[in-house]
């Protein structure tokens, strides 16, 4: 009867191969194992089969249920890839190209916002 009862359990890698081995070494059916490891739903162990056929022994590992914990802001990864980190020639030179535009940019605003200040029709500010 326990193993009919509903559990939510999770089940070690060892303890899932271990059931798996079970079966093929003495050749008993899904109902029995079930009821002789006390596992509620035979279908679990159909679960565990299939994914160890067609996955190997890393696919029976249980897998953290709900979110994500939160990271700090200095854990987190970089999510914009600089170009020297994985970038062609055509991207780094781009790249150069962008910064420069961006240099002269600011040295024409730096020269037009102090021509601003030496004009002589400043006005008054209230």
């Amino acid at each position: 009867m326990e193993g009919l009862v509903r559990r939510y359990t999770s089940y070690t890698k060892q303890f899932k191969l271990n059931i798996l081995q079970f079966m093929n070494d003495k050749g008993t059916s899904l109902l029995e194992t079930a009821a002789i490891f006390n596992i509620s739903t035979p279908s679990t162990i159909i679960q565990w089969r299939k994914s160890f056929e067609e996955l190997g022994g890393d696919a029976l590992e249980s897998k953290k249920k709900g979110r994500p914990s939160v990271k700090n802001e200095n854990e987190r990864p970089n999510k914009k890839q600089t170009p020297t980190e994985g970038g062609s020639i055509e991207t780094l030179q781009a790249e150069i190209e962008r910064l420069r535009m961006e240099n002269a940019y600011l040295k024409k605003l730096n020269a037009l916002v102090q021509n601003k200040e030496t004009s002589p029709n400043k006005t008054k500010q209230k």
